[in-house]
C-alpha cells in the first residue's frame, strides 16, 4: 500500500513521515558493554508499531495516560513513540525518582501503564501496588523475572504485539490527533510540595520543534548526538528527540556523566544539548591535567587560549581577526584547538546548546575560543521549553551572557517588578487538574509568568537576572542575586556546590562543598596526608585555605554581596538525599532544613 504523509501536526506523525525518508539511518544507539548498538529508523517504528498494538489490544483508549519511568535508552522513546501513536498522553517519571514519588506522579495522572527500566523502578512500583490504583501493567524493559502477573516485559510484549499488528488502527488514531491534544505530562520537580503535572499538547511540542529548527537550523551532515540529559526533561525531550527525528539525526545514549567523555571520543558527535554543569566538569578536566603537564606545555597552552580569547568577539559576530591576532589564532588552532577537540571527542562537534541554568562567561569564551560554538538558551517545561536561544554566529551574533533572541512566533515583555513573561504556541495547556495554579501564572492573554527575572537589550537578547524567588532581601532591604554570585564562586576550581543565604538577615553566609580532587591534590602539596573529606573539611588549614578563596572572590562584589561566612560541608548536594532537582537545581528550601543547625551557627557567631 502506498505511504500516504502525515501532516506535520504530531510527533508519532511526524516519526513516520521520517521513517519513509530515513529509514535505514540509524536513529538509536546504546552502549552494550564496549560496543554500541544500533537501531535504525525503520527497525524503531518495528517496535512502536508492535508496542502500540500491544497497548490497543489490551484496551488503552485515546486519551489514556501511560507513564514512563526510565533512564535514556532506545525503549524510552519507542515507549513515547508508540504510546503516542495509540493516541494516547505519556507522563514521565525521573529514574530516580523514590517509590513515593513515582505513586504520586502516577496517582495525579491515573496512569494505566507505567514502563519501567529495570528492578530499582519496578520494586519501587510494586511497594506501592496497594495504592496504585489506576495502574493496571508494569513493563519492564530489563529481563527480569517477577512472579506477580502486573509485570510484563518488553520483550514479551514486543513479542506479542508484533503477532496480532493493528497498524490501520495505529494510523487511525494518530490522524485523529488534534493540536489541542494532550501529548505529555511532565511534573515539575517543585522545592516545596507535591510537583504540578505540566500539561504539554501535541501543538505545544511540535510547535516548539520547528521553532527551534527555522532559529537553529541542524543543516549538516553528519547530524549525531550524545544524549545525557533525562528525557523526562523537556529540553532534551525537544531538542534531544523530538528535533533530531523531524531531522532523519542519530541519538547516542551515554552510559553517565562519569564516562561522557569516553562516549564523545566513541561516537563523535556533530551536536549537543547538555546543562552547564557538563561543560564546567569538561573544562575542570582539562584545568586539572594541565598542572600536571610540564611547564613548556603550560605556557603554549596558556598563550593559545590567550589568543583565542582576544578573538572570541570576533567569532561571535563572525567576523574576520584582524592580522596579526587572526594569524596566531590560526597556529594555536592547528597546534593546540584541534587536538583539544579530538582528545575531548570534540572533533566533529558543530554546535553544543546549553540550558537549565546560568553559564558563566569564563567557561563559554574558553569553548568558543578553542572551537566549540556554544548556544545558552532559555526556558521552562511550561513553553515545552525553548524560548530564547543564541543561534550560529554565521546567522546572527552570539552574546555571551545572555540567553539569545526570541524564537520565531514568541513574545516577551519584561514586568514593573522585572519578571520575564513569555506568550506563544509553545506555552502550556496549563497545570493538570490544578486550575488555582494555572490561573497564577497563565494569563487570560496568553502571557505566562515565568518567575525569572531579566532585561532584554536593544537587540532583543535576553539576560537573566535571578529567579523571583530565590531572590535573596536582606535585613536592610536589599535585594540579592544569588545565582548570578554563586555562578562567580563555582568557577574556582576549589568549590564544586555552593549554597548562599541571607533571606532577612544583615549579611550572607554560605554553605560550601569542596572539589575533593583539588582538595586533595592542593593538601598534598602543602604536606597534609589525610584524604578523608569528612576530616580534611574540619582541618584548621583547609578552612584557612577556603577563606582565602572566599576573600578573593568577594572582591568584585559590593559590600552587601560578599560572602560573610562559610562552612564547608563534606559531601555533595544530590537528589537522592534531597536537595537537588533531578535538573541538578538546588532546592535552597530544602538546604535551609537540612542545614538549619550549621547556618543558625554562622549567625549566632556574629
Amino acid at each position: 500500500m502506498a505511504f500516504t504523509m502525515y501532516d506535520e501536526t504530531t510527533i508519532p506523525g511526524i516519526f513516520r513521515n521520517s521513517v519513509e525518508k530515513y529509514g535505514d539511518n540509524v536513529l538509536f544507539m546504546n552502549r552494550e558493554g564496549s560496543s554500541w548498538k544500533e537501531m535504525t529508523y525503520r527497525a524503531v517504528k518495528e517496535c512502536v508499531d508492535a508496542l502500540a498494538s500491544y497497548m490497543i489490544g489490551d484496551g488503552i483508549k485515546p486519551g489514556d495516560r501511560i507513564a514512563i519511568y526510565s533512564n535514556n535508552r532506545p525503549e524510552w522513546g519507542i515507549a513515547d513513540l508508540a504510546s503516542l501513536s495509540a493516541g494516547a498522553a505519556d507522563v514521565t517519571i525521573y529514574p530516580t525518582n523514590s517509590a513515593q514519588e513515582a505513586s504520586y506522579i502516577i496517582n495525579d495522572s491515573g496512569s494505566r501503564y507505567c514502563l519501567c527500566a529495570g528492578k530499582f523502578q519496578a520494586d519501587n512500583l510494586l511497594k506501592e501496588k496497594a495504592g496504585l490504583e489506576s495502574l493496571k501493567k508494569i513493563i519492564v524493559f530489563d529481563d527480569l523475572e517477577y512472579s506477580d502477573p502486573m509485570v510484563v516485559k518488553f520483550k514479551d510484549v514486543i513479542a506479542d504485539g508484533s503477532r496480532s499488528l493493528k497498524e490501520a488502527e495505529i494510523d487511525c488514531r494518530i490522524r485523529s490527533l488534534k493540536q489541542g491534544d494532550l501529548m505529555t505530562l511532565i511534573y515539575t520537580s517543585g522545592t516545596t510540595g507535591n510537583p504540578k503535572g505540566v500539561m504539554l499538547t501535541h501543538g505545544n511540542m511540535v510547535s516548539n520543534a520547528k521553532q527551534f529548527l527555522e532559529h537553529h537550523p541542524l543543516d549538516f551532515e553528519p547530524l549525531v548526538a550524545v544524549s545525557i540529559l533525562p528525557l523526562s526533561h523537556s529540553l532534551e525531550r525537544t531538542v534531544g528527540l523530538n528535533s533530531l527525528i523531524f531531522r532523519g539525526a542519530t541519538v547516542a545514549y551515554a552510559k553517565g556523566t562519569e564516562t561522557l567523555i569516553e562516549d564523545l571520543q566513541s561516537v563523535r558527535p556533530t551536536a549537543c544539548i547538555y546543562v552547564p554543569r557538563v561543560l564546567e566538569k569538561i573544562y575542570e578536566g582539562v584545568m586539572s591535567k594541565l598542572k600536571d603537564a610540564p611547564s613548556g606545555k603550560k605556557a603554549l597552552f596558556g598563550w593559545a587560549v590567550g589568543v583565542g580569547r582576544k578573538s572570541v568577539p570576533y567569532i561571535c559576530r563572525n567576523d574576520r581577526i584582524p592580522f596579526p591576532l587572526g594569524m596566531k589564532y590560526r597556529i594555536a588552532e592547528k597546534i593546540i584547538f584541534s587536538k583539544l577537540r579530538d582528545a575531548l571527542g570534540l572533533g566533529r562537534i558543530k554546535v553544543i546548546g546549553i540550558g537549565g541554568a546560568p553559564l558563566s562567561d569564563e567557561i563559554y569564551e574558553f569553548f568558543i575560543a578553542i572551537g566549540v560554538e556554544v548556544h545558552l538558551g532559555y526556558g521552562l517545561t511550561e513553553t515545552s521549553p525553548i524560548t530564547h536561544l543564541n543561534t550560529f554566529s554565521t546567522i546572527k551574533r552570539i552574546k555571551i551572557g545572555s540567553c539569545g533572541p526570541a524564537l520565531p512566533r514568541t513574545e516577551h515583555r519584561i514586568a514593573d517588578d522585572g519578571e520575564i513573561l513569555i506568550r506563544g504556541p509553545q506555552v502550556m495547556k496549563g497545570y493538570y487538574n490544578r486550575p488555582g495554579d494555572t490561573a497564577e501564572v497563565l494569563s487570560k492573554e496568553g502571557w505566562f509568568s515565568t518567575g525569572d527575572i531579566g532585561i532584554v537589550d536593544a537587540d532583543g537578547y535576553l539576560k537573566i537576572t535571578d529567579r523571583k524567588k530565590d531572590l535573596i532581601i536582606t535585613a536592610g532591604g536589599k535585594n540579592v542575586a544569588p545565582q548570578v554570585i554563586e555562578g562567580m564562586f563555582l568557577n574556582h576550581p576549589m568549590i564544586e556546590q555552593m549554597a548562599i543565604i541571607g533571606d532577612q538577615k544583615k549579611f550572607l553566609v554560605a554553605l560550601l562543598v569542596p572539589s575533593f580532587p583539588e582538595l586533595q591534590r592542593w593538601a598534598r602539596d602543602n604536606g597534609i596526608s589525610e584524604t578523608d573529606p569528612v576530616k580534611l573539611v574540619n582541618m584548621p588549614e583547609v578552612i584557612k585555605k577556603y577563606g582565602e578563596v572566599v576573600d578573593e572572590l568577594n572582591r568584585p562584589l559590593g559590600r552587601v554581596e560578599q560572602i560573610k561566612k562559610f562552612t564547608l560541608l563534606s559531601s555533595q548536594f544530590t537528589q537522592e538525599t534531597g536537595e537537588l532537582t533531578p535538573t541538578l537545581k538546588v532546592k535552597r528550601k530544602a538546604v535551609l532544613t537540612k542545614y538549619c543547625d550549621l547556618i543558625e551557627g554562622m549567625y549566632a557567631e556574629d
